[in-house]
């Protein structure tokens, strides 16, 4: 699980959300309140899909109005199968994981799963999440 994570909040710009990704190197980012409770995620995807493909600019637009929430999310005190059943149930390459007052601690990605004891679960959700929607 990665724990060191860049965050925006529902009223940053698309355009911050997508420089956050090209910074970190990463294809998701969490979006949390003022507690650091999460609310949900924006996703690359969802930046090119929802909002270019039809034609809106993505420096006007924010964060609130394209993300996914809420987020498919796990207690912190879940199994790294009870992750890896969720990532092929829901379809998703990255699960975020909160405390019990929804405070983001982490997320786990799917290749997370590479270096774990669910190696064999990886191959389940690769497929779930290859399945065209």
């Amino acid at each position: 699980m990665t724990t060191h994570l860049r965050c925006c909040s529902a009223r940053d710009s698309l355009q911050g959300a997508a420089k956050i990704m090209l910074e970190a190197d990463i294809g998701e980012v969490p979006v949390v309140d003022e507690q650091h409770r999460l609310v949900g995620v924006i996703t690359d995807r969802d930046i090119v899909v929802r909002c270019v493909a039809a034609g809106e600019s993505p420096d006007t637009c924010v964060v609130d109005a394209y993300m996914t929430a809420p987020a498919v999310s796990l207690m912190e005190d879940a199994s790294v199968e009870d992750v890896a059943n969720a990532m092929a149930k829901e379809a998703v390459r990255r699960i975020p994981i909160t405390d019990k007052e929804g405070r983001l601690c982490g997320i786990v990605a799917q290749a997370d799963l590479e270096h774990s004891a669910a190696r064999s679960q990886k191959e389940k959700v690769s497929q779930r999440v290859s399945t065209p929607h």
